[in-house]
């Protein structure tokens, strides 16, 4: 019998919908004949006893997720998310670099260090990528660490806060959309395919109130992945090629009736009512995809 470890977090179980996908992964493994069981950070040495490793956990190199993740692929283990793709994707601009070098459709990037932070770099990044410009860290998740900026003032000051993170950000044309298109793929095949909605009055999925920790979250839209574009499905297929043959949660854009992608995630979101309400089936294919 194939015996999947799935790593989770308390945090994991906080929301209702993120824990009933959860449950649909252990239900989908245990009615094909596979054991399915959630480790926590104290059950790491069992990691050997096991086939494939699933992890649930918010992945950096920093994080435990990570450590679990190179554990279980040394010794050989099928695992989600495979330590290669979450240093892709955990670094931005190391994924940007890759786009560029891959000719893969993408939002124009520019790479700024913290040793050009000057009035002619800044605008020159304005000439070229227009106002305002979206700033990021290399290391973004959810939407932090992800600003936008209209003016040398504002830029100097996100820029700044950016750079105690990392030596180098990147800087992006800013393009206004209803809504950003998520596919999810794993091993260069279409899982789901949704809408997740800008909020009203935002500019991204996730933001902030102003002066409050509190997150505003746009709705998740399903469409059935048959009958989302052909384009959307190739670029997005495409992206994930240059990071990996993994699970993967693509951000991509619509402009102009073609499509650019935003960035690759690795640990895309799973949620019961969201990403599966079109295909539901993705939790089987991820389980099959764990014990070949």
């Amino acid at each position: 019998m194939t015996k999947i470890a799935c790593f989770v977090e308390k945090y994991n179980f906080s929301d209702p919908a993120e824990e009933a996908a959860l449950q649909n992964f252990k239900r989908a493994a245990e009615n094909s004949g596979r054991e399915f069981k959630f480790l926590f950070k104290e059950d790491i040495p069992e990691i050997p006893e096991y086939n494939a490793v699933f992890i649930r956990a918010t992945t950096d190199p920093l994080n435990t997720a990570y450590v679990v993740s190179k554990t279980a692929w040394t010794l050989g283990l099928k695992v989600i998310d495979d330590p290669e793709s979450i240093k892709v994707c955990a670094n931005k601009i190391h994924q940007y670099s890759l786009f560029e070098k891959f000719n893969i459709p993408r939002i124009p990037t520019l790479f700024l260090s913290k040793y050009e932070l000057n009035h002619k770099k800044i605008l020159d990044a304005f000439d070229t990528l227009g106002k305002p410009v979206v700033i990021k860290a290399p290391y973004t998740s959810f939407s932090r660490y992800v600003e936008k900026a209209a003016c040398e003032t504002s830029f100097r000051d996100v820029a700044k806060r950016f750079f105690r993170k990392s030596d180098v950000i990147a800087v992006q044309k800013f393009v206004p959309t209803a809504f950003d298109w998520r596919v999810g793929v794993l091993n260069d095949e279409v899982l789901y395919v949704c809408k997740y909605m800008i909020p009203k009055g935002r500019w991204k999925h996730g933001a902030k109130l102003r002066g409050k920790p509190t997150v505003i979250w746009g709705r998740t839209v399903a469409v059935n992945k048959r009958n989302a574009p052909e384009r959307l499905k190739e670029v997005a297929l495409k992206a994930c090629r240059v990071v990996g043959k993994g699970l993967y949660g693509v951000d991509i854009k619509e402009v102009d009736g073609d499509y650019v992608v935003v960035e690759v995630n690795d640990n895309p979101s799973i949620y019961a009512g969201y990403e599966d309400q079109r295909d539901k089936d993705l939790y089987e294919k991820i389980i099959a995809y764990l014990a070949e």
